[in-house]
């Protein structure tokens, strides 16, 4: 049965696997991907000791295709807002329609009101309210004003592309098991079967499940998230391996009554 690993105990984990001879390499959730490179996040210092641990510990980092996916999505989604922002500053010298303007400023107050009352959220318009704003937008320039596609040109142009280079650069890498480079990283193929398997025992998320079915799958140990539910998985499956968490995270999972525990 897996074991849940706060942050706070990371170096002495290390030192207690060693002794299992085990693949020096970790998967790293999207928040976790994130919060590291985005200063804002609640938990970006606690995250970069971590990352900082395992450079230290000689250990290979990996992302799941869809983790990779997830994370490119939260910096389009992030450089969208931070430029639409931009676009309604009083100083700015952006022409937007009077109706795109009086969107973003009611859509802006919204997600400030939700970010105070969820601490675990990003200012960061959704994709819901991402397409709101888009709606209200020509496509292309109208009578002087700024289309949605040159909104797109100025601000994302070759960003999600650095994004991605950037994670290259933090020496992320894409786990697979087609990669000749990671064959002697698995014991099993990744499977549809064993994802859906995992989704059913504890309702969790797909993704969540597409994460742990490669960890299952390969010879790496542990992954590291900040989510609550690949926690709630791993204690409930018998067969996982283990999830390392932060402290306040930690804390949470003693008040359930998991079987076997």
């Amino acid at each position: 049965m897996g074991r849940v690993v706060p942050f706070s105990e990371l170096t002495k984990y290390l030192s207690s696997i060693k002794k299992l001879d085990t693949y020096r390499g970790t998967i790293l959730d999207t928040n976790v991907l994130i919060s590291s490179s985005y200063e804002l996040s609640n938990d970006s210092e606690e995250v970069s000791k971590v990352l900082d641990i395992l450079a230290d510990e000689n250990y290979r980092l990996f992302a799941t295709v869809n983790t990779r996916a997830e994370y490119l999505e939260f910096q389009r989604r992030l450089i969208l807002t931070e430029s639409l922002f931009d676009s309604i500053d009083e100083h700015s010298k952006i022409r937007i329609a009077s109706r795109v303007r009086a969107k973003i400023q009611t859509l802006k107050g919204s997600l400030k009101t939700s970010v105070i009352s969820d601490a675990d959220r990003f200012e960061v318009f959704n994709e819901s309210q991402l397409k709101k704003i888009k709606k209200e937008f020509s496509a292309g320039p109208h009578s002087g004003q700024k289309g949605w596609l040159e909104i797109c040109e100025a601000y994302l142009k070759d960003q999600i592309a650095l994004a991605d280079k950037d994670l290259s650069d933090r020496q992320v890498e894409y786990i697979s098991p087609n990669d000749p480079s990671q064959i002697e990283l698995f014991n099993n193929q990744i499977g549809w079967p064993a994802a859906i398997d995992i989704c059913e025992k504890s309702g969790t998320a797909f993704s969540d499940s597409m994460i742990l079915n490669a960890l299952k799958s390969s010879k790496l140990f542990f992954v590291i998230t900040l989510d609550f539910d690949i926690g709630y998985a791993a204690l409930s499956d018998p067969k996982m391996k283990d999830v390392v968490v932060p402290d306040r995270l930690y804390k949470e999972f003693k008040q359930y009554h998991f079987p076997g525990k």
